[in-house]
């Protein structure tokens, strides 16, 4: 039996656990730390080519709109989690919070639904509003131009 189609996801509403920002050391991002901001889900795994090929334009993006606003999460799908994401972290320096996805997670029973394709990102307003799913490669201009338009529409 196929798996269900993915639920509409309405708004970011989650506390999720993380290791944050250039870290080794799980924490926790609470729901405060992105309120009012354009924040950028983006599902990855440690062992996935096109995942690793987009780090650049995802650093670009969380360092070109940081300060108005903007800020990437990214979701380690790996299922050693910690083992495999805490030597990713190290090695790519993220300036943005990578988040262990949970069980929960990668088993599709969150707003999310099942995620069937790496990466894939879920693009949220101010509101908390969904505003755009990618899904697959990504021409890196549609990203960029998309977040400048979300980040500028205060």
């Amino acid at each position: 039996m196929p798996d269900p189609p993915p639920r509409v996801v309405p708004t970011l509403d989650l506390a999720l656990a993380a290791l944050p920002d250039r870290s080794v050391n799980f924490g926790e991002i609470p729901k405060s730390d992105y309120r009012g901001r354009v924040v950028m889900v983006s599902f990855i795994a440690t062992w996935c080519f096109p995942c690793v090929a987009d780090l650049p334009v995802m650093q670009k993006l969380q360092e070109q709109y940081a300060g108005q606003g903007y800020t990437t999460i990214a979701v380690g799908m790996d299922v050693d989690g910690p083992k495999m994401l805490r030597p990713f972290a190290e090695q790519y320096a993220l300036p943005y919070p990578l988040v262990w996805g949970s069980d929960e997670l990668r088993n599709g029973e969150t707003v999310f639904g099942r995620i069937h394709e790496l990466p894939t990102r879920f693009l949220f307003g101010r509101d908390g509003s969904l505003v755009l799913a990618f899904s697959g490669v990504a021409d890196p201009k549609v990203l960029v131009e998309t977040v400048a338009k979300v980040v500028e529409a205060r």
